[in-house]
């Protein structure tokens, strides 16, 4: 008869020995293990009473699904003859129903087994290797302990003695070497995966919103509050073409030269408020008042001179807010100077015809006038128009001038807007 006690003192000191040896079978045997202790109760499918035993198992997970069991088992088995103890060397295979499933509990698994019992009633001279069924639950007290409640049905035997199919019920106590937060029983893969889509689809929503509806996503926009029509860069920026730090939106004077200072709307400062800004100013502290040429250089007297020009968009005769301090100029100059009268002379760039650029030149000059008289008190008798078309021009038009901006884009200007201007010159 085979002694199971023996068998299973053997094995466990077989294990022993293995840890204390070799470290590579040791994680195997420990890693996603678990040991336990449990009672239970055995009774014959037929009418029988309920006898209570008791057993040990070793559980190894395989993967989130597949685990196998080993254990031993004593117990009682009594039908209407008589009453046998027995002891059942377990091999079961068990398949975690609770990880093919998303959301359900984090603290409570639900398996099924199947596997052989050798069987060895006490007194028989054979054992029996009988297949057995079950179900089973597991709920997790803390990071290393688990409840294993469970049921098991044998089938009657495949060799040896006859034994009748039995039912087991069992309640236990398991230890687990991996911690619950590490262990692949614990931690679902379809949970991780579901929570993995769920952000993808999180992230892929997101590269759709556009808050401020400037074409640019939320996720990648620096600034979602663009006002609405605003031509933005391909981080939703708004443009500044001149990198002045004042968006084209908002820039009275979009075309400022590199580096220079400007003020909240754009402006280039003129720090001396003769009507030259301080890039182009030669003397940046002349007098309130003062007559200077277009370099900012104070006129002493001198007929002739050149005051600050004013300047027009492509095809406009519109004089713009960003030249009102340079006409303001003009006009304190007039009006310290009640004897100066004014040729104002309008120019134009070189595209269209000739005749044409002579007229829009004439309207600009007109336009100037009407300025200063309307905002500024200047009587028009002291003002007179004059154009020169495209017959003087201050800068070479085939000039590009191409700039880098922060984000990479290119911007190429050419010079024909320095054309586009209206100059003064003191009778």
């Amino acid at each position: 008869m085979i002694n199971l006690k023996k068998i299973a003192l053997a094995s466990l000191f077989v294990a022993t020995s293995a840890f204390a040896q070799d470290g590579k079978l040791k994680g195997l045997l420990i890693d996603d293990a678990s040991v336990g202790v449990e009672v239970g109760a055995s009774r014959y499918m037929s009418d029988s009473d309920l006898e209570f035993g008791y057993g040990l198992s070793y559980t190894k997970q395989i993967n989130a699904l597949f685990a196998v069991k080993g254990g031993y088992l004593v117990g009682t088995l009594t039908d209407a003859a008589k009453s046998e103890e027995f002891s059942a060397l377990t091999v079961e295979g068990l398949v975690n129903l609770s990880n093919l499933s998303v959301g359900t509990s984090n603290n409570l698994k639900i398996y099924l087994s199947s596997g052989l019992a050798i069987v060895t009633v006490e007194d028989e001279d054979d054992s029996s290797v009988v297949p057995n069924v079950g179900a089973g639950a597991k709920y997790a007290i803390n990071e290393s302990f688990d409840l294993d409640l469970s049921t098991s049905l044998g089938l009657g035997t495949l060799s040896g003695q006859s034994l009748e199919s039995h039912m087991t019920l069992g309640l236990g106590v398991n230890y687990r070497f991996t911690k619950k937060e590490e262990s692949v029983e614990w931690n679902n893969p379809l949970d991780a995966m579901y929570g993995d889509i769920a952000t993808v689809k999180t992230e892929i929503e997101g590269l759709s919103t556009d808050s401020d509806g400037d074409g640019v996503s939320d996720r990648f926009d620096s600034d979602n509050n663009t006002p609405e029509g605003v031509a933005v860069d391909g981080r939703g920026n708004a443009l500044d073409v001149d990198m002045d730090g004042v968006a084209d939106y908002a820039d009275e004077d979009p075309f400022t030269a590199r580096g220079v200072q400007v003020d909240a709307k754009g402006r280039e400062l003129d720090s001396d408020k003769d009507g030259v800004a301080n890039s182009l100013d030669i003397e940046p502290n002349s007098p309130s008042g003062a007559t200077v040429n277009f370099q900012g250089k104070e006129i002493r007297g001198a007929k002739g001179a050149f005051m600050p020009a004013i300047y027009f968009d492509y095809n406009s005769a519109k004089v713009s807010y960003a030249n009102y301090e340079r006409l303001a100029a003009v006009a304190a100059l007039l009006q310290a100077n009640p004897n100066y009268k004014l040729t104002v002379v309008g120019y134009a760039d070189s595209v269209g015809n000739s005749a044409n650029n002579h007229k829009i030149a004439l309207r600009r000059a007109n336009s100037v006038i009407d300025a200063l008289s309307s905002m500024f008190g200047i009587d028009a008798s002291r003002l007179t128009a004059d154009s020169k078309g495209e017959d003087a021009p201050l800068a070479d038009e085939s000039v590009k001038v191409t700039e880098t901006t922060a984000d990479g884009q290119v911007i190429s200007n050419s010079l024909s807007r320095m054309n586009r201007r209206v100059e003064f010159v003191i009778d």
